[in-house]
């Protein structure tokens, strides 16, 4: 079969003039070292250049590394030049056919915040699913093997990353054959908005919201492909809050996907994107502000707020299903078997049952916020009209 997509999103793209070098994160460098950790050197040379730039110079200029915050910048990056590369070469060598993976895939969506993670959780227990793991997320080729905490690594970053915040409050080691989002995939192409999540990178955010993000979403096709080829059967399931604010270009990019939008109280999604960003920040950076980061999430919440393609009802006949966070808390189980119904995915009773066993887990912790909510006399005038509309539109318990 020919593969139509090989050189679709591939081409390289050019260093936009009289764009800043960063001695930190030199590009040609990094990428030589991701070409130190192959077999054979590969003769592509990486895409997404001038997102690559944005984000280098982000990082430089804003983030305030410490120096243990740069070195894990540096391994992340050479982490994504490789897999980039490892992909790119299996789709133009016609090994992966990403026209032949994504066209079923079912996108749980919320807001950055609302808390998805737990329904990701009751959502695996249903074989009928196939959501990646860490592991797979993290090497969309598996040419190494999971970290394990007793033994050596051969994933670039992650052990440095862990066993350093495995010190600090809030966190937890991974579980790396555990479900976890697919915004690392767009990582790979440098058009993420999750990077702002451990960094403070407010110049590549806003540059990032102007921008047309649909090749990067090709390239996360890719990646998905690599990773549903040898990692077959079941409906691929991708939960990301992350998606919300570049829903045109998933939607472009998976044109016959199936979308659960998850629908919360924005600002009690501020409170915990806030809390968590801030959180992370301080593992690398010694200029964490939290009410800098309210502003900054607030305009990212408010930007996806003001996009009709998130905001308002689907149209008749769209692949859409809209649950409340409320829904969730309340009745998860039956939030289960909508999502499993709107997927075509039946669910057996003893699938019920594991179901209801996760969330005896969750047990007293699913309405609670981790952290403060915000001051609202705080929040940007456009937020707080967005929010109030939000909440208006689909009847959403605003305190």
């Amino acid at each position: 079969m020919v593969n139509r997509h090989a050189a679709s999103c591939v081409t390289k793209e050019i260093a936009t003039p009289g764009s800043r070098r960063s001695a930190a994160f030199d590009l040609d460098e990094l990428f030589a070292a991701a070409q130190l950790q192959r077999t054979e050197p590969s003769s592509l040379s990486p895409c997404f250049v001038p997102a690559y730039q944005r984000l280098a110079e982000a990082l430089t200029e804003e983030a305030a590394l410490t120096p243990t915050g740069v070195e894990v910048a540096r391994r992340r990056l050479v982490s994504a030049l490789g897999n980039q590369i490892k992909v790119r070469e299996l789709v133009e060598a016609h090994a992966v056919d990403p026209e032949l993976y994504g066209d079923d895939a079912v996108f749980v969506l919320g807001l950055p915040g609302t808390g998805l993670y737990r329904l990701q959780r009751l959502l695996n227990q249903h074989s009928a699913f196939n959501i990646p793991s860490l592991w797979e997320i993290l090497s969309p080729s598996a040419e190494w093997h999971p970290w394990q905490a007793a033994g050596a690594s051969d994933d670039p970053f992650e052990r440095a990353l862990w066993s350093h915040l495995g010190q600090r409050e809030g966190f937890r080691p991974p579980d790396l054959g555990a479900p976890y989002g697919d915004h690392l995939l767009l990582t790979y192409a440098f058009h993420t908005f999750s990077a702002a999540l451990e960094y403070r990178i407010p110049s590549y955010s806003r540059w990032l919201h102007a921008q047309d993000t649909t090749t990067a979403y090709e390239f996360h096709r890719y990646a998905l492909a690599v990773i549903l080829q040898r990692v077959s059967g079941g409906t691929p399931l991708l939960v990301n809050e992350f998606h919300s604010l570049q829903l045109p270009s998933l939607f472009a990019s998976y044109p016959t996907a199936r979308v659960v939008r998850v629908h919360r109280d924005p600002l009690e999604s501020l409170a915990n994107v806030v809390g968590v960003s801030t959180t992370r920040r301080r593992a690398w950076s010694t200029r964490v502000d939290a009410v800098e980061a309210t502003s900054e999430w607030a305009g990212q919440l408010a930007a996806a707020m003001a996009v009709p393609s998130w905001s308002d009802p689907a149209p008749p006949g769209a692949a859409v299903l809209d649950i409340t966070h409320a829904e969730l808390v309340q009745t998860p189980l039956l939030t289960v078997r909508r999502i499993c119904e709107f997927a075509g995915v039946p669910l057996p009773g003893g699938i019920e049952r594991r179901i209801l066993e996760q969330v005896s887990q969750f047990e007293g912790t699913l309405e609670e916020s981790h952290f403060a909510r915000p001051v609202e006399t705080a929040l940007p005038d456009d937020f707080r009209a967005l929010r109030a509309a939000y909440c208006r539109r689909w009847s959403l318990p605003a305190r």
